[in-house]
């Protein structure tokens, strides 16, 4: 009688263990999408300061997965020199190494920040140091540079502009 009841818990189980297995759609909260606006990434661009702090949803290819945290992405739109940097906070899960090269769908709320230098800093790598925040540099400890961390404090927009993640989907 016991092996038959363990027999069908275990049955039971493998069976509700087995799904889609097809990560498609992560998200950090069960609401979702109900109170955020879709931008275009080209918009955003242009009128970065009119989304400061309203949750938006825009679209673009990832183009840089953090190897240090995982709590860094960076998608882009047609300009491929334009980058949105999207930050997990320290209760989200990290990014998988998978999304590099992927178009994605992303939500978050856009906030702003006084130098690029600072918006790199943020939730900063224990084996990383930002040099002087008014160089608006970056440096690995290692002597290594992030190419796409450093062409983020080049570019002219988009620069101090964070997105803080809540959701993601692969196209």
């Amino acid at each position: 009688m016991i092996r038959r009841i363990l027999s069908f818990v275990i049955i039971a189980a493998v069976l509700t263990s087995c799904g889609n297995t097809s990560k498609k759609n992560v998200s950090s909260q069960a609401e979702g999408t109900e109170n955020a606006t879709k931008v275009e990434f080209e918009s955003l661009v242009a009128n970065p300061d009119n989304y400061v702090g309203k949750n938006i949803i825009v679209e673009g290819k990832v183009v840089h997965v953090c190897t240090e945290s995982g709590k860094k992405l960076f998608i882009v739109g047609e300009n491929p020199d334009v980058r949105l940097f999207i930050s997990a906070g320290g209760n989200m899960p990290k990014f998988p190494m998978e999304l590099l090269g992927s178009q994605v769908i992303v939500e978050g709320i856009i906030t702003k920040v006084g130098s690029p230098a600072l918006a790199l800093a943020e939730p900063q790598p224990k084996n990383m140091e930002v040099t002087k925040p008014t160089e608006g540099s970056y440096k690995p400890a290692s002597g290594d540079s992030c190419e796409t961390e450093t062409a983020l404090t080049a570019q002219p927009s988009l620069a101090n502009i964070i997105m803080e993640y809540k959701s993601h989907s692969v196209k």
